[in-house]
């Protein structure tokens, strides 16, 4: 995507900004982007940047802008505020919850990412992102795992036990079978454990599951 800032480049404005945004910390006004070249001047002046958050008025303007914006970086985010009476109607589903934590993993993962939200988005209190990193599960091939254990630190992370795993942030343990639907991926996971409760990790492919060892599978939560 680098030919689509060269021509800004050539701008004298563009480059005074530039020049601006390495001086001191502090905000920056731009006046006079057009709405249709909003995404192109952000995607622009962020160029170099590690990570970049776009605070939007509304939820609307944030949907809008990252449809535009991921055509021009495919490693970015929508983060969603909580609404909270939408928030409540949607809990069995989690949705809200998925795009959250498809952007928080995306930083957890060190990568250059960006982030598009709404102004109560940005002001969303999190906890830092080391505590975050703490609290996530880690699972290998060679994992022990001790259902019960696992069970509760699911259910403290917030997902919800089910009889069936149906959609994103459940999981269900049915003898030495853990299923668990990750809330950052597609599909669900499904662990069988061998030999008893504290035995190690292995895989079991099942119709619309995902296998341990076949190496797509997500092995943190």
């Amino acid at each position: 995507m680098q030919g689509l800032i060269g021509p800004l480049k050539e701008l004298a404005e563009f480059e005074e900004l530039c020049k601006n945004k390495k001086k001191d910390v502090g905000m920056i006004r731009v006046c006079g982007c057009v709405n249709s070249q909003k995404s192109h001047m952000m995607y622009a002046l962020g160029d170099g940047c590690k990570y970049k958050v776009i605070a939007c008025s509304s939820e609307t303007k944030a949907k809008q802008i990252y449809e535009e914006y991921r055509f021009l970086d495919s490693n970015t985010y929508l983060y969603p505020a909580k609404d909270f009476l939408f928030y409540q109607a949607d809990i069995r589903s989690k949705e809200l919850v998925k795009q959250r934590m498809e952007g928080i993993q995306a930083v957890l993962s060190g990568e250059p990412v960006t982030v598009v939200t709404s102004l109560d988005g940005f002001m969303d209190h999190l906890a830092p992102k080391e505590s975050i990193a703490e609290k996530v599960l880690k699972v290998q091939n060679d994992s022990v795992l001790k259902l019960d254990e696992m069970a509760e630190k699911l259910s403290v992370i917030g997902y919800d036990r089910e009889v069936q795993v149906e959609g994103p942030g459940q999981f269900a343990v049915r003898g030495g079978i853990l299923d668990i639907y990750p809330l950052t991926e597609e599909l669900p996971v499904r662990i069988e454990l061998w030999g008893g409760c504290g035995e190690p990790a292995v895989d079991r492919k099942s119709d619309g599951y995902c296998n341990l060892s076949g190496g797509r599978i997500p092995t943190e939560w």
